[in-house]
């Protein structure tokens, strides 16, 4: 076997990654489908987003011309979050992990990243590898799905603890920026404002602010398949947030159930909310951190990729 080389991955091989990704996901679901490429197919729009503004991140491990899985990983102010990472199946235990995250790695420490952080399956191999590498368990990542029903009727009650209004783009632009920057860096220890503008120019999430007495306390996102990202300066604010969030999310929503809800097990708050509402813990990952200074409390994540 040849050493293992990691380079940037290019544009236009998202299609690639993603049937590829799927193709990992569908095996340890033990799904029998595989997926086709198709070469006009639309690439996933959070890895479009990550390779737009992180191209130096975004890494495919090979050897020779085979490859062998992929990583991805973006900074934002000084803080590293590892996107994805994912090795095909036939070729785990060949050092593509191992190399993929060392180069993500330096990627970060590069662009002056201070704190380090990743939300992982509960997967042995991944958090081997991040342990391996000085990072260390911080909490449960909960991703919770509520009825329809019960969550229009629990989200209204969830927004009434605060008053709030729906934050239009041009709005933001003009006023909330400032204010979007104050809570992330109180919340999560730096600033995301390419993020903010992919979810709602690219995406189309509609966004929300809450309010305590004339100060923004709070924000949340809700669209179509996403409830998320939510962040408040307190847990009430967020819960309030989380709640016009969800609003957005059912409005017009087809689905019997809410798109995933991704709660940090510190957030006890919205964890025993959407829980006593009629919530169902579907699936379980894991916060881990290296130099992190956010407690990450009073959060919603918008998604694994893009928390």
């Amino acid at each position: 076997m040849a050493k293992v080389k990691v380079r940037r991955t290019h544009r236009e091989e998202l299609p690639g990654v993603v049937v590829l990704r799927d193709a990992v996901a569908s095996r340890g679901r033990g799904s029998a489908s595989r997926p086709v490429l198709d070469l006009d197919m639309e690439a996933d729009s959070e890895l479009d987003h990550l390779i737009s503004h992180d191209p130096d991140g975004f890494l495919t491990a090979l050897d020779r011309d085979e490859t062998l899985g992929f990583g991805a990983s973006h900074v934002r102010a000084r803080q590293w979050i590892l996107s994805q990472l994912w090795v095909l199946p036939q070729h785990q235990g060949r050092g593509a992990g191992e190399a993929l995250l060392s180069k993500a790695l330096a990627y970060g420490m590069s662009s002056g990243a201070k704190e380090f952080l990743a939300v992982v399956p509960t997967e042995n191999a991944i958090q081997a590898l991040l342990l391996k590498h000085g990072f260390r368990p911080l909490k449960p990542i909960y991703s919770i799905r509520i009825p329809v029903e019960q969550g229009m009727e629990l989200a209204g009650a969830m927004a009434r603890l605060m008053p709030g209004r729906e934050m239009t783009r041009e709005l933001l632009q003009l006023h909330g920026q400032t204010d979007l920057d104050r809570i992330d860096k109180f919340t999560r220890g730096g600033i995301r404002g390419s993020d903010h503008q992919y979810w709602l120019k690219d995406v189309g999430c509609r966004a929300a602010f809450v309010h305590q007495g004339d100060r923004v306390a709070g924000y949340g996102y809700g669209g179509r398949n996403q409830v998320g990202p939510v962040a408040g300066t307190t847990q009430e604010a967020a819960v309030a947030a989380l709640g016009r969030a969800l609003e957005m999310a059912l409005e017009g929503h087809h689905s019997e159930l809410s798109p995933p809800i991704l709660v940090p097990a510190g957030f006890g708050g919205a964890l025993e909310v959407l829980l006593e509402g009629g919530g169902v813990i579907r699936g379980t990952s894991m916060l881990y951190g290296r130099g992190l200074s956010a407690a990450f409390d009073r959060v919603v994540l918008g998604s694994p990729a893009l928390p």
